[in-house]
């Protein structure tokens, strides 16, 4: 929510420092995301939100919090998911040239397993290989393995909407694909990619600028990336949802600051204003927003603004 704000909150200080520019939010959706996993046979299989359905859970909500903000700032948004984006031509070729070195891009992205971590979900069942451990692949065809329903395939030639990739590789295609879009003269706009601090430092460093450079995208021409704050727990660790869930875990936090749905309940739209006010008020002020930020201080600006 806070890195939603923020976006928002900077859109609209773009505009209003140059009349002359025109931002969209463009809010990209991970609809391959895990829904559930499975272990067969010692390997690990998923169903992603898609498959499942389960995206449609909460996707309400955050349409909500989009079309909140769209009336608070003026600004508009345009929603754009995981196949949409494998359909744009630069990420095609992208995903090409990741495909002619996949042994030097896996070996970087996934240390552990040594795979190029491209999925895709069985047509029949949704099962999709989580580690891509079953891969097999030639010049321009990958073959899938389902345990219920044997091999599939995909010609990249034909198309790779239907792909899916963990986060390290999908960062990696991203960038390079935002950064091909902001060079290409095909296009009036360029993108600026809004994330969480989670992603900063060593993470894009080795996984994204080396990888990227090796592949041939010239790393000082790359797409900007902005970061939003981490909210922290009382440790000095992010926020983290699955400790949430689990039994006790930030008991002595309000809830209103771990669900939307509690925040809503309590504050009604009022509680995404406060949360508005506090990151414009970053932007103002520089200095408070390259940093992060603990959970109890939210606690206490809410107090405030209430």
């Amino acid at each position: 929510m806070e890195t939603i704000a923020l976006a928002f909150a900077l859109a609209r200080k773009i505009e209003e420092y140059d009349s002359k520019k025109k931002v969209t939010i463009l809010y990209e959706v991970i609809e391959t995301a895990p829904s559930e996993t499975v272990v067969i046979d010692g390997v690990k299989y998923q169903r992603s939100l898609n498959f499942t359905g389960k995206i449609d859970t909460y996707f309400a909500e955050y349409l909500e919090i989009l079309n909140h903000y769209k009336k608070l700032t003026e600004i508009d948004y345009e929603i754009r998911y995981q196949y949409e984006f494998n359909e744009q031509p630069e990420t095609l070729e992208v995903f090409k040239t990741v495909l002619k070195n996949r042994e030097y891009v896996a070996k970087k992205l996934d240390q552990k397993y040594g795979n190029l971590r491209v999925r895709m979900s069985c047509p029949i069942c949704g099962l999709t290989d989580k580690n891509s451990v079953n891969n097999v692949y030639s010049e321009n065809t990958i073959t899938f393995y389902c345990p219920e329903h044997g091999e599939y395939s995909i010609n990249v030639n034909e198309g790779i909407s239907k792909l899916e990739y963990n986060s390290p590789l999908r960062n990696l295609i991203r960038g390079m694909s935002y950064t091909a879009t902001n060079q290409s003269a095909d296009y009036d706009f360029e993108i600026l990619r809004i994330t969480g601090s989670d992603y900063a430092g060593f993470y894009q460093e080795e996984l994204r600028y080396k990888v990227a450079s090796y592949l041939g995208c010239k790393v000082s021409d790359m797409s900007m990336i902005f970061y939003a704050p981490l909210v922290l727990d009382w440790s000095g660790a992010k926020l983290s949802k699955s400790l949430y869930v689990k039994e006790g875990a930030y008991g002595d936090i309000p809830k209103r600051f771990i669900n939307y749905s509690f925040l809503k309940e309590d504050l009604g739209f009022k509680g995404l204003d406060i949360l508005y006010d506090i990151v414009i008020n970053w932007i103002n002020n520089p200095y408070m927003l390259f940093r992060h930020y603990s959970i109890y201080y939210f606690i206490k600006e809410f107090e405030k603004y209430e």
